[in-house]
């Protein structure tokens, strides 16, 4: 008996190892298959085949959700079918229908490529498929959801008696492709279970989340990929009447062409960001700036390659960048281990920006980025420069360096230098590091809330997740630091904060956590206390946080609500009540979100948000998503402070400009 556990308990490794970077060959299919959601044996029977997808976290075989996956290609691109049983398919679900729709709170399963075979996260393409054909994609870098800019791909897919299965089509020109030849690509399957709460995978990246663990695709040989030169344009109209300002006509246009197998270029004269709602920062205290996330399409389309500088610091935030009159920028791969993107905008008379990135890097084991951003506005000009390294000594231990430099004319030169460590084994990961940055730091385009202190910090993460019995994940984290005025010596900020989660399988995650925090004379304490469910579905779901404690010893509490819900027949409604105490003084801010789908292109919306004893309400009618015109009505400003009687038709007519 000793020796036969002993052999399983060796055999163990082996069988997660062996779920590890897996390798499926590369087969030319003739004649394709027919993209119709149904996956004949017949059809499927030539291509390359697998299967044993293994839980995200603990890489253990999950035989009731056995999957299958099929994958081929031709000259026109790739194709692949996947097939997963349940053993409840009265249970899959399947709510959104729409392309481009939310399709997290459904089963679901991915295909991940990546052309060029690196392993950098910025190069992957992701296209989800639910149970009812509604779909998603992630584009590499990033690319707005115009159906025009993203290209035409194709995922149906059906439920069956033993679970259900999808197709998919992905033509090589809607990607980024290296040139004509034989490749080995980087590619993976996933497949999501949400009432069990499984993220099953073909190949495991293991509980460290190592990137050469991934899948790869061998001996694909790519075609020429022929790249014409059409510039797709998207001339707008908007035509608005104000209470205040009377009748206005605005009129711009958004453009997007293809400058090699891996560069894209973006141009933008007077595009239309007031229309664009912004995402909304909550009320709850804070000592140091915070900056809600960016989402305007010019902006977004491709932001992976435009970041620099770590977490704590971010070297360009686009979020600084108010209205423009013209933009233009250009992002993508020139070669299989270097990235290049460059931005340039202007607000003639009064701003101008430029952005420079450059990345290099060595597999999975190394990393180099250079980036460079220029600020001039109200006569004030700013030069930021950044260097950011990492160095991989082995699997569990990793070096990570920053160093950046700002020439500011009216502040002067400011530096930053931040090196750290870190080590991983399992769901474990802790860490260390040092941090310097001047208090002329000063990136004017980018995010740098905390400044003029050095000091050291350390930190601890934990996960562990069960794919069985009612507890389904645990969550743990520790973050401690120390940090002295660079010019006084004295104390900047001392703290320590942890918190924890834990995920009930069919019912709520609840977290406990708390902070401590001291600064020159000051010293805030807060313990907050969360509770969600069902932790299952985002998109029918409630939450409840409470926190409490002291900030300069004065009572802070802060209470959140929030809700959410997706009827099955198109309405769906959320709401996100805030309330703050500091002192005695209550503040508040709530949010009121309601939408009704017509049909799968058409919805009206509206957005309440109420506070500080103000109020905005606003409503939009949108005809878009599909290929051809888009039409949008907006009563009311989406960004105003205060209600404003206001009326704005947008319309947007797309073509194709052939150069050549």
């Amino acid at each position: 008996m000793r020796w036969l556990l002993l052999s399983l308990a060796c055999l163990l490794p082996f069988h997660a190892s062996a779920q590890r970077a897996r390798e499926l060959p590369a087969v030319r299919l003739d004649p394709p298959p027919v993209i119709d959601g149904i996956v004949e044996a017949q059809e499927w029977a030539s291509a390359a085949s697998s299967k044993g997808f293994v839980d995200r976290f603990s890489e253990r075989l999950i035989a009731e959700f056995n999957t299958f996956i099929y994958a081929g290609y031709t000259e026109e691109g790739a194709y692949f079918a996947i097939v997963a049983h349940d053993p409840n398919p009265g249970l899959i679900r399947a709510t959104e229908y729409r392309r481009e729709g939310n399709v997290s709170a459904d089963d679901s399963v991915s295909v991940q490529l990546n052309p060029f075979g690196t392993l950098e996260g910025q190069d992957w393409n992701t296209f989800t498929v639910n149970p009812r054909g509604a779909t998603q994609a992630r584009f590499a870098g990033g690319r707005a959801t115009k159906r025009e800019w993203q290209g035409e791909w194709l995922a149906l897919a059906r439920t069956t008696d033993t679970g259900w299965e999808a197709e998919f089509f992905i033509p090589w020109r809607i990607l980024r492709v290296p040139g004509e030849g034989k490749h080995t690509m980087t590619l993976n399957f996933e497949r999501r279970v949400p009432r069990a709460q499984l993220e099953l995978q073909w190949s495991s990246l293991g509980p460290e989340r190592l990137p050469e663990n991934t899948g790869r695709w061998v001996g694909v040989e790519l075609p020429r990929v022929p790249q014409p030169h059409i510039f797709q344009l998207l001339p707008f109209v908007v035509a608005s009447m104000h209470d205040d300002k009377g009748a206005s006509v605005h009129s711009g246009v958004d453009g997007r062409m293809p400058l090699s197998r891996g560069l894209t270029g973006l141009l933008t004269i007077n595009p239309d960001f007031e229309n664009i709602e912004n995402a909304v920062v909550g009320i709850d205290f804070s000592r140091f700036e915070r900056l809600a996330d960016e989402t305007r399409p010019f902006f977004t389309e491709g932001e992976e390659f435009f970041r620099f500088g770590g977490t704590s610091v971010r070297m360009f935030a686009p979020q600084r960048i108010g209205q423009i009159d013209a933009g233009l920028k250009a992002f993508g791969k020139i070669s299989t281990e270097s990235s290049v993107s460059a931005l340039f905008t202007q607000r003639f008379g009064r701003e101008e920006a430029a952005v420079l990135r450059y990345q290099r890097v060595w597999g999975a084991n190394a990393e180099l980025t250079f980036g460079y951003v220029l600020s001039d506005k109200d006569d004030v000009r700013n030069h930021s420069f950044g260097v950011d390294g990492r160095y991989r000594l082995s699997q569990q231990w990793s070096l990570n360096g920053w160093f950046a430099a700002t020439d500011d004319s009216d502040k002067g030169n400011g530096y930053r230098s931040n090196v750290s460590f870190s080590y991983r084994t399992g769901g474990l990961t802790v860490g260390a590091g040092w941090q310097r940055v001047d208090s002329e730091f000063l990136p004017r385009l980018g995010f740098a809330p905390r400044r003029g202190f050095e000091g050291v910090e350390a930190f601890g993460f934990y996960r562990k997740s069960y794919d069985s019995g009612a507890l389904a994940q645990v969550e743990a984290n520790l973050f401690a630091n120390s940090r002295n005025d660079v010019e006084t010596g004295g104390l900047f900020e001392k703290s320590v904060s942890g918190s924890v989660k834990a995920s009930f399988r069919k019912g709520p995650r609840v977290e406990l956590g708390h902070n401590n925090s001291a600064f020159p004379a000051l010293a805030d304490r807060r313990t907050n206390v969360a509770v969600r469910y069902p932790i299952d579905d985002p998109i029918r779901n409630g939450a409840i946080e409470y926190a409490f404690g002291t900030v300069d010893a004065m009572r802070y509490e802060e209470i959140r609500m929030s809700a959410r819900w997706r009827f099955l027949w198109g309405l769906s409604a959320s709401a996100s009540l805030q309330f703050v105490s500091l002192a005695g003084d209550m503040d508040a801010q709530h949010v009121f979100d309601v939408s009704y789908e017509l049909s799968e292109f058409q919805s009206v919306s509206g957005r309440a948000i109420f506070r500080d004893g103000e109020w905005n309400v606003y409503a939009t009618y949108r005809f878009s998503g599909d290929f051809g015109p888009e039409y949008f009505v907006i009563i009311g400003d989406p960004n105003a402070r205060t209600f404003r009687s206001r009326i704005a038709l947008k319309v947007v007519l797309p073509f194709d400009l052939i150069l050549n």
